[in-house]
């Protein structure tokens, strides 16, 4: 094992997960939002992580941690970066939404990689990872109940920092697949093969050779007309509220964990069944088929 210092900015269902682990995994890990909230205490006293601010949280690091919407990358202060150890390495977690969560950033509509789009508001280096998988696929409570590790994919340009981010993704219970760079990184993101899918090497080798750098309407913050626009993010955002909702009734109903309940409707969705007939059913029964 090896221990190094890194610092996670965003303490959600992906940076609280990555906190977790990596503490459990002895790297000491600094940990900030953008809102100091007392759920940023609270998992530093759960995690042994120490709590700072975005302004100093990435002081000395060896790696940075981006794991927050990717429209409050503009957010981020732009001196954060200043002080962190020579050859720092920066990974970028996010996916871009554009209809219920991000609004349309129009170079990333224009075909820019989303993560070389982070990489340019940073002014520095990226590397893509820990963005193709649920979230909960980072718990220990799921990732203990399975049969085999699954893959996950590590896009950057710079071979050593990959490297280094493939065997956190390695410590993380997952087995890295190289990429390619930067410019492919298109290849992992939302709406591709290889995106939230849960696949050995080998598929994943076969997804991200599959992919196709288009990007889906569900994805795209585009449309013909405002009227257009406007109905797909509501219709989008009503069907994430819902979701939410349905997640919340088990968790209650059923007192599993929001990994598990989240889990559990995700694997219906995947099945094929019609995602309105599943949360249907959890609302009025109170349980999953």
């Amino acid at each position: 094992m090896f221990s190094m210092k890194i610092a996670i900015v965003g303490t959600g269902n992906v940076g609280g997960s990555l906190a977790r682990i990596f503490t459990r995994k002895g790297h000491t890990v600094t940990i900030a939002n953008s809102s100091n909230s007392p759920a940023l205490h609270e998992l530093a006293k759960e995690t042994g992580a120490t709590s700072a601010t975005v302004q100093n949280v990435a002081q000395g690091a060896e790696v940075i941690i981006l794991s927050i919407p990717t429209k409050r990358i503009l957010d981020l202060p732009k001196e954060f970066l200043n002080t962190i150890a020579p050859e720092a390495i920066v990974v970028d977690t996010s996916n871009y939404y554009p209809l219920h969560r991000d609004g349309a950033i129009e170079p990333i509509e224009k075909g820019v990689p989303e993560s070389r789009w982070v990489e340019q508001q940073i002014n520095h280096p990226v590397i893509k990872a820990f963005s193709a998988t649920n979230w909960y696929n980072l718990t220990e409570e799921v990732q203990s109940q399975l049969s085999h590790r699954f893959a996950l994919p590590v896009s950057g340009d710079d071979a050593a920092a990959k490297a280094v981010v493939s065997q956190l993704v390695a410590e993380a219970g997952f087995d890295p697949v190289d990429a390619g760079g930067l410019d492919e990184s298109w290849r992992l993101q939302p709406g591709s093969p290889a995106y939230c899918t849960d696949l050995s090497v080998e598929e994943m080798r076969k997804a991200l050779s599959q992919a196709t750098n288009e990007r889906k309407p569900e994805s795209s913050g585009i449309r013909d007309s405002e009227e257009e626009l406007k109905t797909a993010q509501e219709n989008q955002v009503a069907f994430f509220e819902t979701f939410n909702k349905a997640i919340q009734v088990l968790v209650e109903t059923k007192q599993w964990s929001e990994a598990s309940a989240t889990k559990g409707i995700v694997d219906q969705f995947m099945s094929g069944k019609n995602p309105g007939d599943i949360l249907a059913n959890i609302f009025e029964n109170k349980r999953l088929d």
